[in-house]
């Protein structure tokens, strides 16, 4: 597992500091795990969006 996956898989990256470490590395890492690598970062940027989503419609009570 690359520091990357490992990073990201504790939860130690935002997926934009993974996209950016990713773009610095990539020449050197085969496309196959580039690809697995991806799929973390989709997944983790998934997880943001919805935390993001959560913590805005937090105080919404849905009364309008």
């Amino acid at each position: 597992m690359c520091l990357i996956c490992a990073e990201l898989t504790k939860n130690k990256l935002s997926s934009v500091e993974a996209r950016r470490n990713l773009g610095e590395v990539h020449s050197t890492l085969k496309k196959d795990h580039i690809f697995e690598i991806l799929k973390l970062i989709w997944q983790k940027e998934d997880e943001e969006y919805e935390t993001m989503w959560d913590n805005e419609n937090m105080w919404d009570t849905g009364s309008d």
